[in-house]
């Protein structure tokens, strides 16, 4: 499976619009559901992270922790704290489903169940991930039809302490 590049920015000020313009671009309208797949923790918190930049869509928008078909969580956008996640709930068929790269620690049928049950006859499936390439690597892309991809890069992470 190959990929061709929609959109590229030069720094982390490009995430939320290149996600946003992304999504917009699978077609989705308001009304339709948006589920993420992922880890609790580290997954969770991009979910919500890059759910605050399509909160204004009108999607109905859920987050299944590692797959699992019986840990849907609605997520909600809530005034001065951005989106959080609000109850269980069960969305129904998801027109996109967005796979995160935390799933690699889960096993990989659970995730396939997933996209089987959750995913609309016309949905989309996307990948999220830090690492490029990772889904294509891990072999996803030879069992899920995939998308799109969104890959973003932490350039250089790095702790300091102060200099006195």
């Amino acid at each position: 499976m190959g990929k061709l590049v929609r959109a590229q920015g030069e720094t982390y000020k490009e995430m939320l619009p290149l996600f946003r313009e992304l999504v917009l671009e699978s077609g989705l309208r308001k009304g339709d559901r948006v589920l993420w797949s992922g880890c609790p923790g580290t997954c969770y918190a991009m979910a919500t992270f890059y759910s605050f930049g399509i909160r204004d869509l009108g999607f109905g928008i859920f987050f299944s922790v590692d797959s699992s078909l019986d840990e849907i969580w609605r997520l909600e956008y809530r005034d001065h704290v951005g989106v959080m996640a609000t109850r269980k709930e069960s969305p129904g068929k998801a027109e996109l489903i967005i796979l995160m790269s935390g799933l690699l620690r889960v096993p990989f049928e659970k995730t396939k169940k997933l996209v089987q049950e959750a995913l609309a006859d016309s949905g989309r499936v996307m990948g999220e991930t830090v690492v490029p390439g990772l889904f294509e690597r891990a072999g996803w892309t030879k069992e899920i039809s995939f998308d799109s991809f969104f890959e973003f890069s932490m350039v250089n992470p790095a702790a300091f302490v102060a200099k006195r």
